[in-house]
C-alpha cells in the first residue's frame, strides 16, 4: 500500500468517524428533547389515581379518598406533598399519615387512624396516648368508659383508669364511669351500677380492699351493693339498693 493510498484510507476514517461522532450527538440531542418533551407532557397530566393504606375503623375509606382526590393540585412533579399531608392531618380521626408517589400518575396514601380508648368529659375523646380529640361526628361504641376530670389532666386520669381497670379486670369488674374532681378525689361507678368513692389517695389499695371484701358485702343482706365509700383508713360504708331500686 502506497502513501497515497494510506492518504486516502486515513481521510476516509476519518469522514466516517466524523459522520458517525455527529450522528450519535444528533441522535442524543433529539434523544434528550424527545425525553424532555415526554417529560413535560406527563407533568401537566394530573395524579388520577389514589391507593389508601391502613386499617380504618372510624374513617370511611372511599369518604376519604375522595376528599384527597378533591384537593391534589399539580401533576406527579409539582404535586406539594408536604401540603396534602398537612391538610390531611386536619382530620381528627387522622393521628398519623405519609404520602409516596408512584410514577407517573398514582400516589399511595397511608394511614393510622386514631385508637380511640374513653369519652372525655361528655364531648371529647381520648385516645390510648391520652391525646385528647374531637369525635367529629362520627359515633363511637356506647360501650367506651366515660372520665372526667379537670382539662390538663387527661394523662393523669386515663393512667389511673388503666391501673385501677387491670387490678379490677381480675375480678370481672369493669369500669364505666371514673371521675378525678377539682380537688383530685377519685370515684369511679362500675357497670354493675356500684359506686365506689375513693378519695384522694391510696386509690388503688382502696380498689384492693373493696375486691377482697365484696364477696362478704355481696352476701351480707341479700341486696345489691349502690355504693361503697372506702374513704376510710380503715373499713367502709356501704349504701344497698332495695327492690325499688332506692339507697338505703
Amino acid at each position: 500500500m502506497n502513501k497515497t493510498t494510506v492518504k486516502k484510507w486515513q481521510k476516509s476514517s476519518f469522514l466516517v468517524g466524523f459522520v458517525f461522532f455527529l450522528t450519535v450527538i444528533l441522535l442524543f440531542v433529539w434523544g434528550y428533547n424527545s425525553l424532555f418533551k415526554w417529560a413535560q407532557d406527563k407533568n401537566d397530566v394530573p395524579i388520577n389515581e389514589v391507593v389508601i393504606h391502613g386499617e380504618l375503623t372510624y374513617l370511611n375509606r372511599d369518604a376519604l379518598k375522595s376528599k384527597i382526590v378533591q384537593q391534589l393540585e399539580g401533576s406527579f412533579f409539582t404535586l406539594d406533598v408536604a401540603k396534602l399531608q398537612y391538610k390531611l392531618e386536619e382530620n381528627p380521626w387522622i393521628y398519623g399519615i405519609s404520602i409516596r408517589k408512584e410514577w407517573p400518575r398514582k400516589i399511595h396514601v397511608f394511614v393510622v387512624e386514631q385508637d380511640v380508648y374513653a369519652v372525655w368529659n361528655n364531648d371529647l375523646l381520648l385516645n390510648k396516648f391520652g391525646d385528647v380529640f374531637y369525635a367529629d361526628g362520627i359515633d363511637v361504641p356506647s360501650t367506651l368508659p366515660r372520665l372526667y376530670g379537670p382539662e390538663g389532666n387527661e394523662k393523669d386520669v386515663l393512667k389511673g383508669y388503666v391501673q385501677m381497670q387491670h387490678l379490677l379486670d381480675l375480678h370481672n369488674f369493669k369500669i364505666s364511669e371514673l371521675v378525678l374532681s377539682e380537688r383530685y378525689a377519685w370515684q369511679i361507678w362500675l357497670e354493675r351500677s356500684i359506686h365506689l368513692n375513693l378519695g384522694r389517695s391510696d386509690k388503688m389499695k382502696r380498689v384492693q380492699r373493696f375486691v377482697d371484701l365484696y364477696p362478704l358485702l355481696s352476701d351480707y343482706s341479700g341486696k345489691d351493693i349502690a355504693r361503697v365509700d372506702l374513704r376510710y383508713d380503715i373499713g367502709l360504708a356501704v349504701s344497698w339498693r332495695d327492690n325499688n331500686n332506692n339507697e338505703s
